[in-house]
């Protein structure tokens, strides 16, 4: 094969991986043996499993007094909702299921058409009635209390 005048880049970030990894595992590994070297990172390795476990439970006891679920409880939720759609789904009869008879997923309210209202007709309107006659006023509740007596 003849080459070409330009390196081919790929090749040139192959060789510089291997490199890069070849040094790496001799460096971890020299560095292992040395027992140092693996008591610090067993040391800080437990300091940061401490750590985790502090934030988790400190999350935890948050969440609680908030009166909201964790992440676990969340999921757990999840699933048994999906095992309850799923023995509805077994329960339905086939063509219940189809996606034209459930309502759409939105969050927007349903579209109700309202009925039309009717027009009366011109020749159905009726007389006007004849004004009522003038009722008698009611006298304010304080001078009804003083015109009330009773007997003593």
């Amino acid at each position: 094969m003849a080459s070409s005048l330009f390196p081919d880049p790929m090749q040139l970030w192959r060789d510089a991986v291997s490199k890069l990894e070849s040094e790496v595992n001799s460096l971890a590994t020299g560095s292992t043996n040395s027992q140092k070297v693996v008591r610090s990172l067993h040391q800080f390795s437990s300091a940061t499993l401490g750590v985790q476990q502090m934030v988790e439970k400190a999350i935890t006891a948050y969440l609680r007094s908030a009166n909201l679920p964790s992440r676990k409880e969340v999921a757990e939720l999840a699933e048994s909702l999906q095992r309850i759609e799923d023995k509805l789904d077994r329960l339905l009869p086939a063509d219940t299921t189809d996606e034209a008879s459930r309502p759409a997923r939105t969050r927007r309210p349903a579209v109700s058409v309202a009925a039309p209202v009717p027009v009366p007709e011109p020749a159905a309107v009726a007389k006007p009635a004849a004004k009522p006659a003038a009722k008698r006023r009611a006298a304010p509740p304080a001078q009804r209390a003083t015109t009330r007596r009773t007997k003593g």
